[in-house]
């Protein structure tokens, strides 16, 4: 028993056993994430009150679905007749068998009038047809695959898109890196160990240790993930394992030098383990508690995506207790055997450049920082903070969604497949002439606006004006009509005088007396008089329509009661009015794509617009919210630009107070941290000028700043721990601070050198995930760590000389200090 606790038997236990019920428990990944991945804004963005409206308004047919877009393409060419029934033909299959594919409501192009006009392209290529799916019905990945078999067409090409579709299959893609990136990085982490410790054991017993603490703590969060609602992102995994596997590895190699040195020395087995995993886990115990820190302050973001990287948190503390525990039982068990077939047991090897820039940058630290500081705050400031909020761009052009959405966007609007919707929710209904009138306007001054394709409201269903439903085509046949009326008028007055004519003649002839004659001729005057002041009646009240049709006034929309309840707008009120008709919805198809930037900038625009032209209107005080993908992004760059700042604000705090702990100093923190930013802003400046050189993207996706800030500025203090902590191992009472200084550099620069270069090439592993936000953080973070390799040893040493300028009197005393080191 004794043997097996000298030899930590009990720890090796212990984690295989939580290994196994950490395997067993783990949930399906893969479904995991395709249904936690969505970015969840604050329930107060306008987006969000938008798709509550959808959602809660607007009857059965589109509540709780997802919108689907199937695309049918013919090229290039436009469709023949025949093409264009078998789209119809696969269309009424899709709502014939509706239940079997979950769909709730099926808009095809041939449906009326309107469909004919937004769904049909002009050139005749391409048709879509709009379907509202089941939440209900299956995963993404399941409905994506039974519609796009269903929607298979002879003669045309068919492809399966939309918002949802696009980010399930992103997700997807994320899944996919992940797998590449695992399989490279243990590849080049077994390489790099090996050529280390030129073992092929210690490759393999660090690698199983990072294994072991990578799936038990997927494994804790993806179990939160499902049951308590922990926040995830589709970036959470392939984050965690390049983390763990980065600093794990790093980790182990400074804990196996100090084993290695101490069997050197002569030391047994099991006390060279014991001083192993003193010296070195104290230095893996701060440095690791610095990056638990770091990663645990996101935890106080507001916006999802960061929040999401809370879960590499967790993975650095199942880490440190296992590499604490776990390790001693490897060392204290094979010994020797550990590091075979090496037979030369010594620590570290000093380096060079590192002891030659701490040493000049000590004798010159002013000028040292100056030098710096000028290279890298220029190169920093450089770089201007435009992203790219598209995230489709971040799927390959292969992927079918993705061909889908092209197609969509070369032939038609680009805005067609993600329309923005405008919706106006009242207190009463809104069916009634007045209100409609109101909602017309609207529509007619959204046409206006320069960003903007087609409009579609319920009094213009179709994008266009229904021109029988205004003043002045129906002041048109009223003067028509009138016209008709005084041209009869006029032949009546003239026939009545022609007949007066007759009667008198026939009067005459009769023998009638002289005042029969009067009274009649009188009778036919006034007869005529009423006549003619009918017809001059007649006249001014057209000449007054007419002047009223022509002015501005008559182009106002009005609809009569009798045609506010036929048939056909009925049809335009059950599609564009909620289910209690107290909210309308307005479509507007953007001239842009929808996810760049030159839309984000219309929603603003189209709010204020439509708030303004109810204001004093009996819509005054109805609620204006803009909901759709443009929308969406809008409000992400809202949110992630204030949270990002914030959360950086409280990661730097909280590792500037971990390394005050640490370095025992209030200055040092400030100059360590100083560094970091410098070299992240440094960093990302270069990564954005090497994507649009090399990659042709001239922006760098939305979530690259935030996680190559995190990342680099949590992993980044690492290097700066490993140099202060050897700093603060040299014994004080024999060199001076700058001496001390300089040691530490010489005797940790191999160290954090072969760090560097492990965790530079673990993030390289991102590069063939073909996922452009895991290749520009991957960017980022290794230009990152070249510059803090350098700058380091010239910043750190410079600033310990700035810190204790003044020598303590025993520190000055040469000849003393040369009698303590020769004894």
């Amino acid at each position: 028993m004794k043997k097996w606790v000298h030899n930590h038997v009990f720890a090796l236990i212990a984690w295989i056993v939580i290994t196994v019920v950490a395997i067993v428990a783990l949930p399906n990944v893969n479904q995991l994430t395709r249904e936690h991945s969505a970015i969840n804004l604050p329930k107060s963005a306008q987006s969000q009150v938008a798709s509550a409206l959808q959602n809660d308004h607007w009857g059965h047919h589109q509540n709780n679905t997802y919108q689907v877009v199937a695309v049918f393409n013919n090229g290039d060419r436009a469709m023949t007749k025949k093409d264009k029934q078998n789209v119809q033909k696969t269309i009424d299959h899709l709502e014939k068998h509706s239940g079997k594919y979950g769909i709730k409501a099926v808009t095809g192009p041939n449906d009326n009038a309107a469909t004919r006009k937004q769904l049909i392209s002009k050139d005749k290529t391409t048709e879509i047809a709009q379907l509202n799916v089941s939440k209900n019905h299956g995963t993404l990945r399941y409905i994506n695959r039974q519609l796009s078999s269903a929607a298979k067409t002879n003669g045309v090409k068919t492809y399966i898109t939309g918002a949802d579709i696009l980010n399930d299959d992103f997700s997807g893609a994320v899944q996919e890196g992940i797998k590449k990136t695992e399989t490279i990085s243990v590849i080049f982490i077994f390489v790099v160990l090996l050529l280390v410790f030129r073992s092929p054991i210690t490759p393999l017993i660090s690698l199983l240790n990072v294994g072991i603490a990578f799936i038990t703590s997927f494994s804790i969060v993806t179990n939160l993930v499902k049951h308590a609602n922990f926040p995830f992102s589709n970036f959470t995994q392939v984050f965690m394992v390049i983390v763990l596997f980065g600093i794990g590895t790093d980790y182990n190699i400074l804990m196996y030098n100090q084993f290695k040195e101490k069997l050197g020395q002569g030391m047994d087995k099991w006390e060279a383990a014991r001083e192993a995993q003193h010296k070195a886990g104290r230095t893996i115990l701060y440095s690791g508690s610095s990056i638990l820190i770091g990663f645990t302050s996101l935890a106080l973001a507001k916006f999802s995506v960061y929040q999401s990287a809370v879960g590499v948190a967790v993975g650095v503390a199942v880490l440190l207790v296992l590499l604490l525990t776990l390790n001693p039982f490897f060392m204290a068990t094979l010994g020797k055997k550990m590091l075979w077939p090496d037979k030369k047991f010594t620590g570290e090897s000093t380096s060079k450049p590192w002891n030659k820039m701490a040493q000049s940058s000590v004798l010159h630290p002013i000028i040292t920082l100056v030098v710096v500081f000028a290279i890298l705050l220029p190169i920093g400031l450089s770089y201007h903070n435009h992203l790219n909020y598209d995230d489709a761009d971040e799927i390959s052009n292969t992927v079918p969604s993705k061909k889908g959405l092209l197609v969509v966007e070369d032939h038609f609007s680009k805005g067609t497949a993600e329309p923005t919707t405008v919706y106006i929710k009242s207190k009463h209904g809104l069916d009634n002439e007045q209100d409609l009138m109101l909602i017309d306007r609207v529509t007619n001054q959204l046409k206006k606006n320069n960003g903007v394709k087609t409009v579609a409201s319920v009094t213009q269903p179709a994008g266009s004006k229904v021109n029988e439903l205004y003043v002045n085509n129906q002041l048109k046949q009223i003067t028509g009509q009138l016209g008709t009326a005084q041209s009869s008028i006029s032949q009546l007055s003239s026939g009545m005088q022609s007949q007066a004519s007759a009667a008198a003649a026939q009067a005459a002839m009769s023998g009638a007396s002289p005042a029969q004659l009067q009274a009649q001729q009188q009778s036919g005057m006034q007869m005529m008089q009423g006549v003619s002041r009918m017809s001059d009646g007649l006249s001014q009240g057209g000449d007054y329509l007419t002047g009223l049709q022509n002015s501005a006034a008559a182009n106002t929309f009005y609809i009569p009661n009798n045609q506010l309840h036929n048939g056909e707008f009925q049809e335009a009120i059950d599609n564009y009015l909620s289910a209690d008709k107290k909210t309308a919805k307005i479509t507007i198809v953007l001239n842009s794509n929808p996810s760049g930037d030159r839309a984000t900038r219309e929603i603003p625009q189209i709010t204020d617009l439509v708030r303004y032209s109810l204001k004093g209107t009996a819509l005054r005080h109805a609620t204006v919210v803009v909901g759709g993908q443009s929308s969406k992004i809008t409000d992400t760059k809202s949110v992630a630009g204030g949270d990002f700042m914030r959360t950086a604000a409280i990661m730097v705090i909280g590792i500037g107070l971990a390394l005050i702990l640490i370095t025992r100093s209030l200055l040092q923190p400030v100059y360590i941290l100083g560094t970091l930013v410098s070299a992240y802003m440094a960093a990302l400046s270069l990564t954005h000028l090497m994507t649009r050189a090399f990659l042709g993207r001239p922006m760098l996706t939305w979530n690259t700043p935030f996680f190559s800030f995190i990342m680099l500025l949590a992993l980044g203090v690492d290097y700066s721990i490993f140099l202060v902590m050897r700093y603060r191992n040299i014994d004080q009472t024999k060199y001076l601070p700058t001496e001390r200084i300089v040691r530490a550099a010489k005797e940790i620069g191999t160290v954090v050198i072969s760090a560097a270069i492990i965790l530079s090439g673990t993030f390289a592993a991102l590069i063939p995930s073909g996922i452009p936000t895991l290749i520009e953080v991957a960017m980022t973070v290794i230009c990152g760590l070249i510059i803090l390799v350098i700058v380091i040893p010239l910043v750190v040493p410079s600033t310990i000389h700035l810190t204790y300028p003044i020598k303590s009197s025993f520190r000055d005393d040469e000849g003393n200090r040369k009698k303590q080191l020769t004894h």
